[in-house]
């Protein structure tokens, strides 16, 4: 997504001004025609400055877009306009981010932007997917319903992150204990064991000097080494924006035997819950898809779902074009099936997201079964390798002293 600066005139040529994100300028142009604006000049705008980078790191709670989509809903429902509705919710939030983009919002509403063009420049705030429904909704003349979907897409979402955080946590706290009894072991214990055997002169044997080689090199290069792991973990940070290797990781999140099975039940949830939606709240399929397309945030699913849109648009069924182009489970492909030859795709996709979602916490619960006695395992023979290296000298020492 790109920053654009604009200068628009609407019919009585009275002029405006004003920044947008979109993927193109003839978007921009779309969307302020739609509002009754006319372009006169527009330039994309570098994002390549300190306050840029903060702006567009800056982004809402899931809990705190749900109880907006709520709040709003109610609001729309009891008549009172959406200029006003927004004033009321920008006093109401807590979020000093939402709060913000709330009253940037509600003066762009009384300059004449419709609320979907209004909320496409803060993509941060309110995702693509969320001002696509708003769109949905406002041409269908039913915001409010596609409001309280959209709360109950982002509460789901929301459970799911929760889930996979509950179901790492365990296993991240096994490894951060591994790190600290190496840490321990070679600052504190190795050495001072080290130093006893030489004032008795006893033969260390190789496994015990080789680690004791180890702790000796970690206590004098300790600065190098932790900064080699930070720039280590920056790299590896900076590499996934190179789109050659960006693909490569997103490939394996998919392929790896242990990671594949969460992240694609966690796309076919999001998959199945967001295309229902748009579908349900009277989206056509070939605009549901291109909606569903900017919420993808797995690029090589990405790619294999560009492909399968693209056999849409050339007349093929979406349930064949799916099937042909990517590796769903099988139920998605029948449920699609059903819902084409019933013309209620929509509600069936929304009928079967629940059983995806529970497919995402049996796919969190078999990774842990699997990571939990691996980490054990690591954990349990470092401790018995650092136990041999300290106590086979003694287990010597002892042993000459008897014969």
């Amino acid at each position: 997504m790109q920053k654009y600066k604009y200068v628009a005139t609407d019919k009585e040529g009275n002029m405006t001004h004003g920044v947008f994100v979109g993927e193109s300028e003839a978007e921009i142009r779309e969307m302020l025609l739609r509002s009754g604006y006319y372009v006169t000049s527009i330039k994309a705008v570098s994002t390549h400055s300190l306050s840029s980078l903060i702006s567009l790191g800056a982004s809402v709670p899931t809990k705190d877009l749900t109880q907006f989509c709520n709040q709003f809903s109610v609001m729309i429902l009891a008549g009172v306009p959406i200029v006003d509705s927004v004033a009321l919710l920008k006093d109401q939030t807590t979020s000093r981010v939402l709060k913000k983009t709330l009253g940037k919002i509600e003066e762009d509403l009384k300059q004449g932007l419709v609320l979907s063009d209004a909320m496409r420049k803060y993509p941060r705030v309110f995702p693509t997917f969320f001002s696509s429904m708003v769109y949905v909704g406002e041409n269908a003349g039913c915001l409010d319903k596609v409001l309280v979907s959209i709360a109950e897409y982002y509460e789901q979402e929301d459970k799911t992150k929760q889930k996979t955080r509950a179901a790492l946590a365990y296993p991240i706290l096994l490894l951060i204990l591994t790190i600290g009894v190496v840490v321990v072991m070679f600052v504190f214990v190795i050495p001072r064991f080290v130093d006893s055997f030489s004032k008795m002169n006893v033969e260390m044997p190789a496994l015990t000097m080789a680690i004791f080689n180890m702790s000796l090199f970690f206590q004098e290069y300790w600065l190098i080494v932790l900064g080699f792991l930070i720039a280590f973990i920056i790299l590896l940070f900076l590499l996934k924006y190179i789109p050659s290797v960006g693909m490569v990781i997103d490939q394996l999140k998919v392929t790896l035997p242990i990671m594949k099975n969460v992240n694609m039940a966690r796309f076919t949830a999001r998959f199945a819950r967001s295309l229902g939606l748009l579908l349900e709240n009277g989206s056509d399929t070939l605009s549901a898809l291109e909606n569903v397309h900017r919420v993808i945030d797995n690029k090589y699913l990405l790619k294999q779902f560009n492909r399968a849109m693209l056999d849409v648009k050339m007349g093929m069924s979406l349930s064949k074009a799916l099937s042909s182009e990517m590796t769903l489970p099988p139920i998605l492909i029948e449920m699609i099936i059903v819902g084409e030859q019933t013309g209620e795709l929509g509600q069936v996709l929304l009928k079967t997201a629940p059983y995806f979602d529970s497919s995402v916490q049996k796919a969190l619960d078999r990774m842990t079964a699997v990571l939990q006695p691996t980490l054990l395992l690591v954990l349990g023979g470092i401790i018995a390798t650092l136990f041999v290296a300290m106590y086979s000298p003694i287990l010597a020492m002892i042993t000459s002293l008897q014969v």
